[in-house]
């Protein structure tokens, strides 16, 4: 009895028996590839925002100590100033007023005989 003969093989087992193992193996690689090189980018990016996140911190921390400085200094300043003034309550920014202030409700322009 002749066996019957088998239809040719079509689509995957096709490709796993045969030729095809080779361009499913270029694919494998190219994707690997581009997957290693897409990391290695976002790598240097991470490292590189790393870098200047530390370099705007350190520049932050030396202004607010710039800034403390100068606050204290201005305070020893002024309340030297008061000390020497003889004035206790007023602040150092504000000028202070050494005339008495006019009174609105008198007018000012009329004669007197």
């Amino acid at each position: 009895m002749p066996e019957p003969r088998q239809a040719p093989r079509k689509g995957l087992l096709a490709d796993l028996n045969g030729a095809g193992n080779g361009f499913v193996l270029l694919e494998v690689l190219l994707a690997m590839s581009l997957i290693v090189g897409v990391w290695m980018a976002l790598v240097g990016t991470y490292q590189n925002l790393a870098l200047r996140n530390a370099q705007e911190e350190s520049k932050r921390a030396q202004l607010k100590k710039e800034a403390d400085a100068f606050e204290i200094s201005e305070h020893v300043r002024a309340s030297i100033t008061v000390a020497s003034k003889g004035l206790s309550h007023e602040s150092s920014r504000v000028p202070s007023r050494n005339r008495a202030i006019p009174v609105a409700s008198k007018p000012t322009s009329q004669k007197q005989r």
